[in-house]
């Protein structure tokens, strides 16, 4: 591995609660992308939370979530955040970052058990990951997740570059649907979703994940495919801190641990 600043120890650190761990600042080998890997000490992992940003973010991103990162490691996990090629929805080029660094974090401890976190574009991203099956996923929790790219591209907007850029799509848009056909969760099938237990976070003041219109009729969706989808209903608007139910979170991914 690669450490930032051509450091060869990880940085110590210690969550609100005072667990300490140690962070390291790494470039997969495999992809040459950027990651953050928090490990406790004193515990061997074996669980493997990793945590996908939204728009504008990387993989630094996850230190805007500091409860939610300290929590995990409070409760032993290791926690990871890739970079994912900054606005990529998701597509081929973030799936990649995503299974090299679990790759790369299943080499060096023994995790037996893999969550994912997606957040707004990270959901996207997370939903895929899961279609996909490239990593055993045993859960998914999705915050303000963003499922619709034909909702990002009629915002307008930064979001309809971004799209345009990821998939490679015409400035009038006239083949959005098929070059997103696979890669729009909204438009995934019920059975992508089958055996992975996922939690939803949504509020109805957020536009972005739109509630009536995207959200809930995606886990309407998945509920065809399986009984072992949740749906709690936030506060606030887009990532509110009502999103960031630490304590659920862990409590989720340990029923099924």
């Amino acid at each position: 591995m690669i450490l930032r600043a051509g450091s060869a120890e990880p940085l110590t650190r210690r969550t609100a609660h005072l667990t300490t761990y140690d962070e390291h600042a790494v470039t997969v080998p495999r992809s040459g992308d950027r990651a953050l890997v928090a490990v406790p000490r004193g515990v061997t992992p074996s669980a493997f939370a990793c945590y996908l940003h939204g728009r504008t973010g990387d993989e630094r991103s996850i230190d805007d979530r500091a409860a939610l990162r300290d929590g995990l490691l409070d409760a032993g996990y290791l926690v990871a955040s890739p970079y994912l090629h900054g606005d990529q929805w998701g597509n081929r080029l973030a799936q990649d970052a995503v299974v090299a660094l679990d790759e790369w974090v299943s080499r060096r401890w023994p995790v037996t058990v893999r969550f994912l976190i997606g957040e707004s574009m990270g959901g996207n991203a997370a939903a895929n990951a899961v279609r996909l099956r490239e990593v055993a996923w045993d859960g998914a929790v999705f915050i303000a997740p963003s499922l619709s790219l034909r909702a990002v591209w009629d915002r307008g907007e930064h979001g309809r570059d971004t799209v345009r850029d990821a998939f490679r799509v015409s400035a009038d848009g006239h083949d959005l649907e098929p070059k997103t056909e696979h890669w729009d969760a909204v438009r995934h099938e019920p059975g992508d979703y089958v055996g992975v237990p996922i939690r939803v976070y949504a509020s109805r003041e957020d536009e972005v994940a739109n509630i009536a219109g995207v959200t809930g009729p995606w886990v309407e969706m998945l509920r065809r495919g399986s009984d072992a989808v949740e749906f709690v209903e936030v506060s606030g608007p887009h990532v509110s801190e009502d999103h960031f139910r630490t304590a659920e979170v862990v409590q989720f991914f340990e029923t099924i641990r």
